[in-house]
């Protein structure tokens, strides 16, 4: 099973990325993947292909984890790599921030327990809402982090899911497999 832990994000910011992306794909010419914005979520850990006998081991440590909800806001936007040709557009955290490193960093610590390997890079929070394949020099790319720069809602962070992403020709398709909440 290939699996990650996220966080789901309400509609209304799948409506607003819906909005986002629509525009956008009238005025860029780079080849881009978008991320359906029905899919969006925060990532917390990626776990890769996983036997489904750890699935028990993976909810425990998201269990162990919980610190209680938080508010999560989202904020502006950015690349990644920050220099050079983009690779990713994402959805920076106004708020909610240091709550889900905080989470990360336990997390991270209970699946190395269980013998999964610990991140290596800095956790970032964020929501990806575009992957670039090929990027043209006549894009506006500056542009792009103006249509972020908005007032995102803000909601209430009460769980985590572990979710199975199916990798379709298609899309991904996601498919819940545990949801844990957030109160100790």
């Amino acid at each position: 099973m290939r699996l990650f832990i996220g966080i789901p994000l309400p509609g209304e910011y799948a409506q607003i990325i819906g909005r986002i992306q629509e525009a956008w794909k009238k005025r860029l010419t780079s080849k881009m993947s978008w991320v359906r914005p029905d899919l969006a979520h925060v990532t917390l850990k990626f776990l890769g292909e996983v036997d489904e006998d750890r699935v028990v081991a993976i909810v425990q440590a998201m269990r162990e984890a919980a610190r209680g909800s938080f508010e999560m806001q989202g904020g502006a936007g950015g690349f990644f790599p920050p220099k050079g040709a983009p690779r990713v557009i994402w959805v920076g955290l106004r708020q909610g921030r240091e709550e889900c490193a905080a989470y990360f960093e336990e997390l991270d610590g209970g699946l190395a327990q269980a013998g999964f390997v610990a991140e290596s890079k800095p956790f970032a929070a964020h929501l990806t809402v575009a992957r670039v394949k090929a990027a043209m020099r006549s894009d506006d790319w500056s542009g792009l982090l103006v249509d972020l720069k908005r007032d995102w809602p803000a909601f209430t962070v009460s769980h985590v899911v572990l979710w199975q992403s199916i990798l379709k020709s298609s899309g991904p398709e996601y498919r819940r497999v545990a949801e844990v909440g957030l109160e100790k």
